[in-house]
């Protein structure tokens, strides 16, 4: 087979494994697992986070967003298939996070959203009793090779929260 032919060949098997199909969930997504969420509650969550890069360095969350996603059996099974446990970790684009089907437009809704402040920080107030995900997502588009690209990568821990309670969390 001539190289040209077998490069074309190898270049499309990589591109459609590098793309990846949907990850097809077992679990449905149950609104009133969460809907506590949407409740004023009495506690606060605030805290840093930082992303481990591939070449070794750090990067902080600084303007970009962070979320609390309120755990349940939908949310905990796409948090296992991305960070491979439900505890705390993190995932780099270039490791190609997973897709899901179905993706419940609901659970896009049901969770309290904020960003990080020039100094890598995050607060959450009013935070109703449960437990949940803490999410940063610090991505950004890398323009410096031949095509721009999404980089960076999110962070996870799981906390929980009680009523009344202020939370430290380090990401």
């Amino acid at each position: 087979m001539p190289f040209q032919k077998r490069t074309l060949i190898l270049s499309v098997i990589l591109g459609a494994a590098v793309a990846g199909e949907p990850v097809k969930l077992d679990s449905k997504f149950d609104i009133e697992e969460v809907r506590f969420v949407k409740q004023t509650g009495t506690s606060t969550v605030s805290g840093k986070a930082s992303l481990k890069l591939a070449d070794g360095t750090f990067k902080d969350c600084a303007g970009f967003n962070i979320e609390l996603l309120p755990v349940a059996a939908y949310s905990k099974e796409r948090i296992v298939r991305t960070y491979g446990n439900d505890q705390h970790g993190q995932i780099l684009m270039e490791q190609n996070p997973p897709k899901f089907t179905p993706d419940a437009p609901e659970y896009h809704d049901m969770l309290i959203k904020g960003a990080c402040d020039l100094r890598g920080e995050f607060s959450f107030s009013n935070v109703p009793a449960g437990d949940y995900f803490v999410m940063a997502f610090i991505i950004w588009d890398d323009a410096s090779g031949p095509t721009p690209r999404k980089t960076g990568g999110a962070v996870m821990k799981r906390i929980r929260v009680s009523a009344g309670s202020q939370i430290e969390v380090l990401l």
